[in-house]
């Protein structure tokens, strides 16, 4: 099941690229050394249930080691002036659709910096960050692809 730690929403952000700034979807092992994961919280339930959580808590679960892949469904929900920084990388005729509210006017602007994802539109093309994991998992283990 995945896992999260409650409060961390509130703690530092941390990278999501190496040393030498390519993306690799994992925190570095530095920063992991100070997440204290026995406060782990692992999210359960029947067949059906939903999570919830910011996007900010750290989250995570055990690295997929079986030959199938886990289905997903992300609905993610944000401000109506949570603008991307970089292009969309999966547009569909939901994108940016406002479900309550009126259209933003002014920018909220976090105190807090936070790292920007890479720009997908300079010919890489999105691989979500489930795909740059399992790809992670065989380049280190020789495990499912």
């Amino acid at each position: 099941p995945m896992g999260v730690i409650p409060g961390s929403h509130r703690g530092p952000i941390f990278e999501l690229f190496d040393d030498d700034g390519r993306w690799t979807g994992t925190f570095r092992e530095r920063d992991m050394a100070r997440i204290d994961l026995s406060k782990a919280v692992y999210l359960t339930g029947p067949a059906g249930s939903i999570q919830v959580h910011s996007c900010r808590t750290i989250h995570g679960s055990a690295r997929n080691e079986s030959a199938r892949s886990r289905p997903l469904l992300l609905s993610t929900y944000s401000a109506a002036d949570a603008f991307p920084y970089v292009p969309y990388p999966v547009m569909s005729e939901q994108t940016f659709r406002i479900v309550r509210g009126q259209p933003a006017r002014r920018a909220h602007l976090d105190p807090e910096p936070c790292p920007l994802p890479p720009d997908w539109s300079k010919g890489k093309g999105y691989q979500s960050i489930f795909v740059w994991q399992q790809k992670e998992a065989v380049a280190t283990t020789g495990g499912p692809q």
